[in-house]
């Protein structure tokens, strides 16, 4: 009879409704794998501060949690749950690490200081007490007593002064 829905039918389209998902999936699999593929590093780490994800960043010595508050140039910082602020060079961390599980939307600040030398020159100018992370090492807490284009001197607890090479920093934080 012309007009009626046999079984028949009716199975042939819910076969063919979860052959259209799983298509639809498939296509948003392949979106998400493009997308991933072509962001880079610092868009993809605003990305998630933007959507709090509590991101890992994996350093020698160390691992920094919290959320993404600031994507510049060469640096983000990562505030703790404590209210830290880390401040990591994106080419000197070894990992970034996140939970897929986001929080409240926010924004991520892009602002200054978009280099660690300029991060470091805040810290220097304001006379804070810091922790300068090695790329291979352990971290080195103290003063800082200048910073240059090519190192920053620090004094540390002891009285032992430090030359350490800008390009061996991968992290600057608080006193630690």
């Amino acid at each position: 009879m012309a007009g009626e829905v046999t079984p028949d039918i009716e199975r042939a389209v819910q076969e063919l409704h979860v052959e259209r998902r799983a298509y639809m999936e498939d296509v948003e699999d392949a979106v998400a794998e493009t997308e991933a593929a072509s962001t880079p590093l610092d868009h993809r780490l605003m990305q998630l501060g933007n959507r709090s994800y509590e991101v890992v960043a994996e350093a020698a010595d160390r691992q920094i949690r919290g959320r993404v508050s600031h994507v510049s140039g060469e640096i983000a910082t990562i505030e703790t749950i404590g209210g830290a602020h880390f401040c990591v060079h994106l080419d000197r961390v070894m990992s970034f690490r996140y939970i897929d599980m986001p929080g409240e939307t926010r924004g991520v600040d892009t602002g200054e200081p978009a280099t660690l030398i300029a991060r470091l020159r805040e810290l220097w100018t304001r006379g804070e007490r810091c922790t300068v992370g090695r790329v291979t090492g352990a971290a080195v807490l103290g003063d800082l007593k200048a910073v240059t284009e090519s190192h920053v001197e620090i004094t540390d607890p002891q009285g032992s002064n430090w030359l350490i090479p800008i390009n061996t920093i991968a992290w600057v934080g608080p006193k630690l």
